[in-house]
Order: C-alpha cells, then structure tokens, then sequence
C-alpha cells in the first residue's frame, strides 16, 4: 500500500491486528490518538497479555535515550512493543542493535535500501538520523517487563528545525515510488521482532558476525564520551554481547555505554 496524499492514512488497528495474527503471533493491540509517550502509557499500565503493541498518531512527550526528546509530528511512525518475559533483565543486554538491524532489514524492504545503525541506537541514512529506537524495562527477579520503542522520521513539519543533529524522513526517501503505508510498516518490523525475543543472546551472536551489513560506523573515527573518560579511536564492530568495539592506540577498548561522536583523529 503506498499514498502520495498531504496527510497520511489514519493507523489502522485492524489491519495491524491481522497482519501480525497471519504470521503467527497474537499481539494485543492499541491505536491512540494523543499520548505522552507509547513507552511510558506500556510501561506504567496494567495488562495480562504477553505481548502488546501501542502506536500513536501523535506523542506529545516522545523520548529518546538518555532523557533527550524525541521530536514527533502528528501522524508519523510511533509506536512501542511490550513484552511479560520470565526471564532476567541481562538477558536483554544489546537489545537495542537487534532492533536496529530488524528496523533496517524493513526499511530495506520499503525502498530505504541505505538504512544503517549508528550503534546503539539510532537508524542512519548518509550521515542523517531517520529513525530513533529506546528500550526501557522493569524486573523484579526472574520477570522482566521490556517496552521496545520506535519511532520513524515519516513526513515533517516545523519540527525538524528543534532536531540538533543532521535528520532525514521517508517522504526524502521514498519520493520516487510513494510513502509507505504506516500501519504496514509497523506490522512489518512487529512480525521481524517478535521471534528474536525468543532468545537475545544467541541472536546477538549471530548479528556479531555479520554487524558490518549494518554498521554506519565502520572504520570511522569516533570520540566515545562516558562519565569521567573520553576514548578516541576507530570504531571496529561489535563483539557477541554487543559492546562496541574501538581500535585505540593503546590496544582495543569495548564499551557498553558511552555517547559516540564521530570525529576526524586530533
């Protein structure tokens, strides 16, 4: 389904409904009009299914990783998936590159054939941030809630210009063949994610070793800022737990958390 209308088809939950119930996943789902944040309205709500989606035609409080805001027009590509899993929350460690490389593989799908994963999280296309992923989770022993959130650049307006940072959307992208329907986009990265749940860690190995089909790093030299260091080096890829890895002067650094700039070697 494509349209080249000024405003988008309103989300459908039917459609989505059906769509991830024809590939074999039961998925309670919930299409609101105006919400603070998906993540948040998943994670603050009570619910007994195993696994529920939330999109939204608009956020009015969308945020990104590290308390940064995530800037969402009305009738974009906002949406959060929840999961009730008996298992410890490290389990889910790198969780966030999985979802990078299932939000690539679909826009691939759609046309956006240069789509990449600046680690850990966010979705490049030539330098320009198109999509933004965020998971969040709340454990008490052996459960874990985990709320996965994803929200795509589809059409912008004003608020482009409050982005700090080089941006692009799918109405750039997909000019020359039509926006795809957003509803069937997010039935199309539901229906990729949902099965790598069914065990991270393995699937992260497996990413490993093919991260350099994704990467939007790759040997470039990069500034990793954490609390109290800098690291400076060239970044080399990501190892089986999803660190990524830098070539410094001083030997190979793997780190886990850090904000990552990309700057020429001073």
């Amino acid at each position: 389904m494509t349209l080249n209308d000024n405003m988008p088809t309103p989300l459908n939950k039917q459609f989505i409904s059906e769509s991830l119930r024809n590939a074999g996943f039961e998925v309670e789902v919930h299409v609101l009009k105006t919400v603070e944040s998906t993540n948040s309205w998943l994670l603050e709500g009570q619910f007994s299914s195993p696994v529920l989606l939330c999109a939204a035609e608009h956020q009015t409080v969308g945020r990104g990783r590290r308390g940064k805001t995530w800037h969402s027009p009305d009738s974009g590509v906002t949406f959060s998936l929840r999961f009730n899993r008996r298992e410890p929350v490290n389990r889910f460690s790198g969780l966030s590159l999985l979802v990078g490389a299932v939000l690539c593989d679909s826009l691939r799908t759609f046309g956006v054939g240069d789509a990449m994963v600046k680690w850990p999280n966010d979705i490049l296309v030539e330098g320009a941030k198109l999509a933004g992923i965020l998971v969040e989770s709340r454990s008490s022993g052996q459960e874990t809630v985990l709320v996965i959130g994803m929200g795509v650049n589809y059409k912008r307006g004003a608020e482009a210009r409050m982005i700090d940072q080089a941006s692009t959307d799918l109405n750039a992208l997909c000019s020359s063949h039509g926006l795809p329907d957003r509803s069937e986009l997010i039935s199309d990265i539901g229906t990729r994610l949902i099965p790598i749940l069914a065990d991270v860690p393995n699937a992260l190995i497996e990413l490993a070793s093919h991260w350099q089909n994704y990467d939007a790093l790759a040997d470039v030299p990069i500034v990793a800022k954490m609390a109290g260091e800098i690291v400076r080096g060239r970044a080399s890829g990501i190892d089986k737990n999803g660190n990524i890895q830098i070539e410094t002067t001083g030997g190979m650094r793997c780190l886990n958390a850090a904000d990552i700039s990309v700057r020429p070697f001073c």
